[in-house]
């Protein structure tokens, strides 16, 4: 008969909670599951200190996610090799608290037991070893689960779930548990912040995930949460690496926290995974400087909630002046806006002449219109299911009612539609038609080049455009200020890099960027900036900004890349 791994389903007082859990732990629903690479395991193995003190008495580790098994086989080979070396076997009751593994996934664990079976079989009889996985394998949500003892490691791949995938209940249990579960933090947040809190003291986390955190809005109070408790001891930026064992959109990042006293960090930019770097990793914690030229050590990258900010210390350094003497974007008087999510363009984004009411139609501009840099005029439009009073009534628009019913099926499974069911047939996000008048500078997101594209007053951009409008600054001279190198200046230090290396343009980014007063700068600085925009002279706004910002040769040539 086969073993059955121990179930740790969650009962709570919430009947609604308690049947969330069961149907989303039984059901085939995205469970956040990218697996990493050996190398990158070992690599992780050799960081963390495990490796030669398994059998140390204050020695336990946690596995909080443990898919096929990755991390825990990894560990329990090492075990075995110190059990072989050691002068007696390890009693069972000295191991059943070693290890603390949980998925929500019961053939991960199978998969896991199985693997870990064979290695234990070497040392233990059949029932001692399922005595010990009893111990060491649970099944069940990590986040939810009672978990009284404390451990000395933390070790693993935290599961990357959207927010939108969680059931609600669910989702609402985890937002009341855990405070850095703030904004749209994904899952991953939470795993960080609860098994920080299972740390002894100078016990250490150590995670391959997303690097989106340590810098996004969602991360703020995780990276609070780490400056005020705990120490980073090292940040590995995976850039460029192929660290999982399936594909995905964000690069990761290998990172090091410790319950201890402030000390150093060691930052390691897209390095050669082995076990040579591993070893000098792990011997320069809490040093001041390093002679290894694959890493450098610094002591202020944590700093509240604010962003870290791990790029070259010139560029980092030419940011904090730049900081310290101009006013962000929109105190100097611009306003990023982000463009319009409808939840399904092939029904909300139409051609211009489609039979709908005229006035329900606005021209729409998407990335795919700006590639060279000027606007291809767009024929299609979105739909605008918003007036001056909110969401429009349905009624008073027979032809775009006649068109959207078609569609009601498909457009009531939206995330929106089913949190406002009554307006089902409403965009995501509100359309303004005030702005699709107003001239801006439109922006892509998700390129490998800051891209600003002047519009007229044209178009409503889509929710793959950022834009800015001003009623202060002259938008052709902003333009200029933008591609000089100070808008890709602040980008690049404020956004975490996706697939092939491009970055992140969005709002929250964007608004990092300083510029000055448009009345402090003088009348005839100000024509030659407005000419540079419309001619889109890099090398003359380059020439202008350095100028304004009173920038020495070495500063422009940072500017420059």
């Amino acid at each position: 008969m086969p073993h059955i791994v121990n179930r740790q389903t969650a009962v709570f007082d919430n009947p609604e909670l308690s049947q969330a859990l069961a149907t989303w732990e039984a059901s085939d629903s995205e469970k956040g599951e990218i697996f990493t690479k050996p190398e990158i395991v070992r690599f992780m193995m050799t960081t963390s200190g495990l490796s030669g003190h398994l059998l140390d008495e204050g020695t336990r580790v946690l596995e909080p996610s443990c898919g096929h098994g990755e991390f825990v086989v990894a560990i329990v080979e090492d075990l075995s090799r110190e059990i072989n070396l050691s002068a007696s076997r390890p009693a069972i009751d000295q191991l059943k608290g070693k290890i603390l593994a949980y998925d929500l996934v019961e053939a991960n664990l199978q998969e896991t037991r199985g693997k870990v079976k064979t290695i234990l079989a070497q040392h233990y009889t059949l029932d001692e070893t399922e005595f010990i996985l009893d111990h060491w394998l649970k099944k069940g949500d990590f986040l939810l689960a009672d978990i009284e003892q404390c451990f000395s490691h933390v070790i693993g791949n935290p599961p990357y779930i959207r927010i939108e995938n969680i059931p609600k209940p669910i989702l609402t249990e985890y937002r009341q548990r855990f405070s850095t579960m703030s904004d749209r933090a994904d899952i991953y947040i939470a795993f960080f912040e609860k098994s920080l809190t299972l740390l002894k003291d100078s016990g250490s986390l150590l995670f391959i995930c997303t690097d989106r955190w340590i810098k996004n809005q969602y991360g703020k109070n995780l990276r609070a949460l780490v400056d005020k408790s705990f120490n980073l001891d090292m940040y590995v930026d995976l850039y460029g690496h192929d660290s999982f064992q399936a594909k995905v959109l964000t690069y990761p990042a290998i990172t090091l926290i410790s319950k201890s006293k402030k000390r150093s960090t060691v930052i390691v930019h897209n390095p050669k995974i082995n076990d040579s770097l591993a070893r000098c990793v792990r011997t320069a914690f809490g040093s001041v400087k390093s002679d290894v030229p694959e890493f450098v050590i610094r002591n202020d990258i944590t700093n509240g909630a604010h962003p870290w900010l791990l790029g070259c210390s010139d560029e980092l350094s030419l940011v904090r002046k730049l900081e310290g003497k101009f006013k962000l974007i929109e105190d100097a008087g611009c306003k990023v806006y982000i463009g319009a999510a409808t939840g399904n363009n092939k029904v909300f984004v139409v051609d211009q002449n489609f039979e709908i009411e005229e006035d329900r139609k606005l021209p729409i501009v998407t990335s795919a219109n700006t590639r060279t840099g000027i606007i291809k005029p767009s024929q299609k439009c979105i739909i605008n299911t918003y007036d001056a009073n909110g969401v429009i009534d349905l009624d008073d628009f027979p032809k775009l009612k006649r068109y959207l019913e078609q569609y009601r099926d498909i457009l009531s499974k939206r995330h929106v539609a089913k949190s406002y069911p009554k307006n089902w047939f409403k965009t995501i996000d509100r359309v303004y038609p005030e702005r699709a008048q107003r001239e801006k500078l439109l922006i892509p997101d998700i390129k490998s080049e800051l891209t600003v594209v002047h519009d007229a007053g044209v178009y409503h951009p889509n929710n793959s455009i950022y834009y800015i409008c001003s009623g202060t600054w002259d938008l052709w001279a902003l333009k200029a200020v933008l591609i000089s190198g100070i808008g890709r200046l602040f980008i690049q230090t404020y956004s975490t890099k996706v697939t092939n290396g491009f970055l992140r343009f969005q709002a929250q980014h964007l608004r990092r960027i300083r510029i000055p007063e448009w009345t402090d700068i003088d009348e005839s600085t100000r024509s030659c900036l407005i000419a540079a925009g419309e001619q889109e002279n890099i090398s003359l706004a380059k020439e202008l900004v350095a100028v304004i910002y009173d920038l020495n040769e070495r500063e422009i040539q940072i500017m420059g890349g």
